[in-house]
């Protein structure tokens, strides 16, 4: 889990003393606001649960009136904090942990709990109205719709919600993976916008994890949705030899058939992200970046029009980390940027930096990539514990 703290805000209690309230971003969006005292508390009980050895340092309390600079020190030491607990694999999924961050965000966004009907999208742009509470996790919604499209509890691991953002044309951009404890009710109501919606996907990017699937009718049913909407909106790069033999399945109403076909097919099981701007091979090259399989693709458009198709593989990157910057000081939209250290086809080392407000989503699924390599390798529970990304200058090293 990638948090950040990039604001904060002065509140008042009843005695009129001030206070400092930090607005805590989970992988770039607002997730719940928290005084430090809160935090203080939750580090109490997490000591108490894990013991003083598994939790990392909490920054003390200070007695003195706090300067600029030590205010600034306390964010960051805090920041900190969350991040070495988001990362602990212990911890991160614990029910004491997941249950804190659950109650936060429900208390920031003032939802009480309650009866909820939740809008939840197939990819191909069908609606499932789901009976919920407002208090459910993205763990729980995703059973409830899972028995609505009949895929077996076996399979539900394959699939997560993620929120995006619908366009007027008819598409959507992927903003986020959500996690399994957070409220998709509270997320989405969060975002303020009329345009978000929650979506079931494949949590995946191998290709091969479709076979598993292909015995389940309810699973075919969601490949097949996103399959031929990213085939629609060109996510995807068949031949027309391919083209043509999709047509036939997918007039033929064959979706397995389909599904098999097109898991042939260019670019399938990327995700493609929304138009942005690389420093690579020069600054302020516009491009179109999608990530699956093994790498980072990039059609980059250069400065005499000419279109340069670029391939990073992930396991070249030595690591990576997202940069930040605040938009407005007091908005909660942040700017940021995924940076990697490549290793090219001379084995020259260089950074090279993707300029994309879907930044946290990019390093989610550079993340995953390596999850997937890890797995088919001896160790990979060893491994993935030294696995991770760093903000703000402080690199997490990828697993070797």
């Amino acid at each position: 889990m990638q948090f950040t703290i990039a604001q904060t805000e002065q509140g008042r209690d009843s005695l009129g003393s001030r206070y400092v309230i930090y607005g805590i971003h989970l992988e770039g969006f607002l997730f719940c606001k928290l005084r430090y005292s809160q935090l203080h508390r939750w580090n109490e009980k997490l000591r108490r649960y894990f013991g003083n050895n598994f939790v990392p340092h909490f920054p003390p309390k200070n007695y003195l009136v706090q300067t600029e600079s030590m205010a600034e020190e306390r964010r960051l030491q805090l920041q900190q904090y969350l991040q070495k607990v988001g990362e602990d694999p212990a911890i991160s999924v614990s029910e004491i942990f997941t249950t804190l961050l659950k109650n936060a965000q429900q208390e920031t966004f003032k939802i009480c709990a309650r009866a909820a009907v939740l809008e939840v999208l197939l990819a191909n742009g069908k609606r499932l109205l789901i009976d919920t509470h407002t208090s459910d996790s993205a763990e729980r919604i995703l059973e409830i719709a899972a028995q609505q499209i009949e895929l077996s509890r076996q399979f539900l691991g394959h699939f997560a919600l993620y929120l995006v953002c619908e366009h007027p044309n008819g598409g959507y951009s992927v903003l986020k993976k959500l996690n399994a404890f957070e409220l998709p009710f509270v997320s989405l109501w969060s975002q303020q916008d009329d345009n978000c919606r929650i979506m079931i996907r494949k949590s995946y990017l191998d290709p091969l994890e479709d076979e598993v699937l292909l015995e389940s009718s309810g699973g075919v049913a969601l490949l097949y949705s996103q399959a031929t909407y990213e085939l629609e909106r060109g996510w995807t790069s068949p031949t027309r030899e391919q083209c043509q033999q999709l047509e036939t399945f997918q007039d033929a109403g064959k979706k397995r058939e389909f599904l098999e076909s097109i898991a042939k097919v260019k670019f399938y099981g990327y995700m493609q992200f929304e138009a942005c701007t690389c420093d690579y091979p020069e600054p302020n090259c516009p491009a179109i970046v999608r990530v699956g399989s093994d790498e980072i693709s990039c059609s980059i458009q250069l400065p005499s029009n000419h279109i340069k198709e670029a391939s990073f593989k992930v396991n070249r990157i030595r690591c990576w980390k997202i940069n930040l910057q605040i938009l407005l000081q007091e908005e909660t939209e942040l700017k940021p940027e995924l940076s990697f250290e490549y290793q090219d086809s001379q084995d020259a080392w260089r950074w090279i930096t993707i300029y994309t407000y879907q930044a946290f989503l990019l390093s989610r699924c550079i993340q995953e990539i390596v999850i997937e390599q890890l797995k088919i390798t001896e160790g990979y529970t060893e491994m993935s514990k030294h696995f991770g990304v760093v903000l703000q200058k402080k690199l997490f090293k990828k697993a070797k």
